[in-house]
């Protein structure tokens, strides 16, 4: 393993996922005692702890550079992105970020993640983020852009960099020796 990044929850997103989990409780128990006997209320609680468990086993935890790939950690998935299929890693700006909306997945649940719309480009991105800021935009060649959110952001920029050329050292070393 060359480098892990962890990520870091910010305050906004904690208030936000706080709000979140209120409001589906109220609306639960206002369910409840307003539909007594309903499948309704059952119906409505039944699906918000299934959403709420697909969502936490989504939930982005680390960003690891090792030497082939990029694996990014969620609780139970891992996303990877070969470093031969990069095409570019940058910051992306904050007002940049205003015209990516969600399309499916977290919206402030203990993150950003999931498949985001972005309006400018008409194009759909992959989002694994833990707060609204320090974003790096991964493109690999096949024009896929992957955003996540790092505090690390030159570091993980850097990281990413620097084993993409040793990853590239080694495909020209070996190739030497086949010749």
């Amino acid at each position: 393993m060359k480098r892990s990044f962890e990520y870091k929850t910010d305050r906004i997103t904690i208030i936000r996922t706080a709000l979140l989990c209120v409001v589906s409780v109220v609306i639960a128990v206002a369910l409840f005692f307003l539909y007594r006997g309903g499948y309704l209320s059952a119906w409505f609680s039944s699906v918000i702890i299934a959403i709420v468990a697909l969502m936490t086993l989504s939930i982005p935890r680390r960003i690891v550079v090792l030497d082939h790939t990029i694996e990014i950690q969620c609780i139970s998935d891992i996303t990877e992105i070969n470093l031969r299929e990069i095409a570019s890693v940058r910051r992306a700006d904050r007002r940049r970020m205003r015209w990516i909306v969600p399309l499916f997945g977290g919206i402030g649940f203990f993150g950003y993640y999931g498949k985001y719309f972005d309006l400018k480009e008409f194009d759909t991105v992959n989002m694994y983020a833990s707060e609204w800021n320090n974003f790096v935009e991964i493109t690999d060649i096949y024009d896929s852009r992957t955003y996540v959110s790092c505090r690390e952001a030159d570091d993980l920029i850097a990281a990413i960099a620097q084993a993409k050329d040793e990853d590239e050292k080694r495909t020209d070393y070996s190739e030497a020796d086949e010749a």
